[in-house]
C-alpha cells in the first residue's frame, strides 16, 4: 500500500496530517519530510501525526518522525503522534523513542494536547 498524507487545519491553528501506507524509505517519505519542514516556514508548528492507518515502519519512517519533532520543537511547537496501531506502538516502543516522541492514544486527545 502506497504512503499517502492527508493534511487537515483546525480553527485552533493545529495542523492534522492523516497518514496512511507504508512508512518506508523512498520519495513519497521525503516529501512528507519536505511537507514538514514547509510547515514550520509558514509558522504551523502544532502538528499531530494520525498514525491509525500506518500499516508498516520501517526504520527510515522512524527517522523521519524523529527528525519532525525536532525540528518542530526548535521551532517552539509540538508533534504529537496519535492513535499508532499496536504494532506501529510496539516498533516504537521496542527502539525507545516512546520516550522521545509524544504519542496519544488517539487524534482527539493529541488535538487536545497540541
Amino acid at each position: 500500500m502506497p504512503f499517502e498524507t492527508l493534511q487537515t487545519s483546525l480553527d485552533s491553528g493545529a495542523v492534522v496530517l492523516a497518514l496512511s501506507g507504508s512508512m518506508t524509505m523512498g520519495n513519497q517519505l521525503q516529501r512528507f519530510e519536505w511537507l514538514i519542514d514547509e510547515l514550520i516556514k509558514n509558522n504551523h508548528n502544532r502538528i499531530v501525526i494520525d498514525l491509525s492507518k500506518i500499516t508498516y515502519l520501517d526504520s527510515a519512517g522512524l527517522g523521519v518522525l524523529v527528525k519532525s519533532s525536532g525540528s518542530v520543537k526548535q521551532a517552539a511547537g509540538k508533534l504529537l503522534l496519535a492513535a499508532p496501531s499496536e504494532q506501529v506502538l510496539n516498533v516504537i516502543k521496542l527502539t525507545s523513542l516512546d520516550s522521545i516522541l509524544a504519542i496519544k492514544p488517539t487524534v482527539d486527545e493529541a488535538i487536545s494536547a497540541a
